[in-house]
C-alpha cells in the first residue's frame, strides 16, 4: 500500500501572543498560505509540554513526534547540528552574547570578542556558530557572565532526544536547531549551502532539496528561520517581509506540489516569539493542514486572533482522516 507523503513547513517563531494592534501573520499578504486555509482545516498545534520553556529545542522535537521529557541541552543541538563530535566525558554548552539592553550581538562583534573568549574558557573548545551564538565543549559548564562589555549567556545543559525516526523522514534546515534536532532524532537532514537560517537565507535552495526529497521519503519537513530571527531583532518589517517571502518561494510551490503528489501539507510554527521584546510564548500555535483525507474547517486565514478558540491538536497531522 502506497504512503501519503507528507510535508510540514515550520515557521520558527512565526506566531506572536495577542495584542491590540495585528500581528506579523495577520499584517502579512500570504495568498498561498491563505488558498490553504480555504480547502484545509485550521485549527491550534502545541508545541510545547507542560513545565519546558518554549523554544526550538522544544517545539521542533515536538511537532516531529518526540516530544521532550525534561529539558533538552541545546548545546548538544548545535554541536549536533555543526557535525561536532562529543568525546567521550564531555558536553557542549550554547554561548549567547547580549549587549546590557538585551540586544544581541551581530556576526562582526562576536569575532571580535571571540579571541578573549577563547581565552577565558582555556579549558574548553569554543566554536562561533553564527552572529552571536558561541559552542564550549568540555567536561565542566563554562563559568562565564560577560566578556568585552557583553553578557555572556551559558544555557543549561540537559537530556539529549532520543532517537525516534529514520531516513524516511527528510529534514530541509539551515544548520542550526532543526537539523540538530533531525540529525539527533535520526532523521536525513539536507542543509543547503547557500540556507543560512536568517532573513536573508536562500529560500529557494529549501524548496529545491524538499521538491527532490518529496519523490521518495515520506515526510518533508522545511524549516525556515528568518521570521524567529526578525521578532528577536524586534523588527516587526522584517519579520513580516520574511513571512511574505516563504510564503511566495516556500509554501507556494510545495503546496501545488503536494496537491500533485496527492499528499497532506501541514503549517505551523514551533513557538511564539514576541515582535515587541523578542521572547519565546508557550501557548498553542496556529496550525492549518490540507490535503488528501483533510476536511474543511476553522477560519479562513491563519492567525492567532483568529484561532482563539480552535481546537488544539497534539500533533500536526491530527485534523488527517477527521471529519469536521
Amino acid at each position: 500500500m502506497s504512503v501519503t507523503p507528507r510535508v510540514l513547513v515550520i515557521l520558527d517563531g512565526a506566531a506572536e501572543p495577542i495584542w491590540p494592534w495585528p500581528s506579523s501573520l495577520e499584517d502579512a499578504q500570504m495568498p498561498a498560505l491563505d488558498a490553504l486555509c480555504a480547502r484545509g482545516t485550521v485549527a491550534r498545534v502545541a508545541t510545547t509540554p507542560a513545565g519546558l520553556s518554549p523554544g526550538s529545542e522544544v517545539g521542533i522535537p515536538t511537532l516531529l513526534g518526540a516530544a521532550p521529557r525534561g529539558p533538552v541541552g541545546r548545546g548538544r543541538i548545535e554541536a549536533a547540528a555543526a557535525g561536532i563530535e562529543l568525546p567521550d566525558g564531555t558536553s557542549a554548552w550554547r554561548i549567547d552574547l547580549h549587549h546590557a539592553e538585551g540586544r544581541r550581538a551581530v556576526t562582526a562583534e562576536a569575532l571580535l570578542i571571540r579571541p578573549e573568549l577563547t581565552a577565558r574558557l582555556a579549558d574548553h573548545e569554543v566554536t562561533h556558530l553564527k552572529g552571536h551564538r558561541f559552542l564550549a565543549v568540555g567536561t565542566e559548564p563554562p563559568e562565564i557572565r560577560e566578556v568585552a562589555a557583553l553578557s555572556a549567556h551559558v544555557w543549561d545543559d540537559g537530556e539529549e532526544l532520543a532517537r525516534a525516526l529514520d531516513p524516511r523522514t527528510v529534514v530541509i534546515a539551515a544548520p542550526g536547531a532543526a537539523a540538530g534536532c533531525g540529525r539527533l532524532l535520526g532523521a536525513h537532514v539536507v542543509t543547503p549551502a547557500s540556507a543560512t537560517g536568517d532573513v536573508g537565507s536562500d529560500l529557494w535552495a529549501k524548496t529545491r532539496a524538499a521538491l527532490a526529497a518529496l519523490r521518495s521519503a515520506e515526510t518533508v519537513v522545511v524549516h525556515v528561520g528568518g521570521a524567529d530571527e526578525a521578532a528577536h531583532h524586534r523588527d516587526r518589517v522584517g519579520k513580516t517581509a520574511m513571512l511574505e517571502a516563504t510564503d511566495q518561494d516556500v509554501i507556494r510551490p510545495l503546496a501545488r506540489a503536494v496537491r500533485a503528489a496527492g499528499g497532506v501539507l501541514a503549517v505551523t510554527s514551533d513557538h511564539a516569539t514576541c515582535v515587541e521584546t523578542g521572547r519565546h510564548h508557550a501557548e498553542p500555535v496556529p496550525l492549518v493542514v490540507a490535503g488528501r483525507g483533510v476536511g474543511r474547517a476553522g477560519a479562513v486565514r491563519l492567525h492567532e486572533r483568529l484561532v482563539t478558540r480552535a481546537r488544539v491538536w497534539e500533533s500536526p497531522w491530527a485534523p488527517v482522516g477527521v471529519t469536521a
